[in-house]
């Protein structure tokens, strides 16, 4: 059985993902982190979460229709490209251990929060329920540390793209499902 969680993220070029596992590197050496950073290719922010889906149960149709109705509000957004930089380091703190440390920011990533109410709007449209809680991140990396929220200012890239994504839970894996253009 495997569990499939639905969402739209942004996810930097390979050249910048590349470089915030550098940022990951030396804030491990920094702080005395034991975690490893995450490979490049699972480096994201997420948008809109879309559900957790069993592939063993009826909950596969769900998924399926899910899917279907987020493709059709992705291909209706027109939304110019955006700027993603990075001004906060900070934990997650939720659960006790295996914590996400994470980038996040404050206007510097207003660009974000505009973009994912725009798509917010088209999926709410076709029917699809969305979170109105949201703080734009992106996990660098998960321990055990706790690290309190501090300025860093880390350059991010500019997005010019969105991003429908399945992730195969347990398995470390992100499918891609479908890719739109930002204006």
């Amino acid at each position: 059985m495997t569990v499939h969680a639905l969402f739209f993220c942004l996810r930097p070029d390979r050249q910048t993902a590349s470089r915030l596992n550098g940022v990951s590197g030396e804030l491990v050496r920094r702080l005395g982190l034991r975690a490893k950073p995450p490979r490049t290719e699972r480096l994201h922010i997420t948008l809109h979460h879309l559900g957790w889906y069993d592939d063993q149960t009826d909950e596969a149709e769900t998924a399926a229709e899910v899917r279907q109705l987020a493709e059709a509000a992705a291909a209706t957004l027109r939304h110019e490209r955006l700027r993603v930089d990075f001004d906060q380091l900070l934990s997650f703190t939720r659960k006790a251990r295996n914590l996400p440390l994470v980038l996040s920011g404050g206007a510097c990533l207003d660009g974000v929060r505009a973009m994912r109410a725009a798509l917010g709007a088209r999926l709410q449209a076709v029917g699809l329920r969305t979170d109105p809680h949201f703080t734009p991140h992106l996990t660098l990396l998960y321990d055990d540390a706790v690290v309190m929220p501090q300025p860093l200012a880390v350059e991010g890239w500019d997005a010019v793209e969105f991003h429908l994504v399945d992730s195969l839970q347990g398995l470390s894996t992100h499918v891609a499902l479908g890719c739109w253009t930002l204006d």
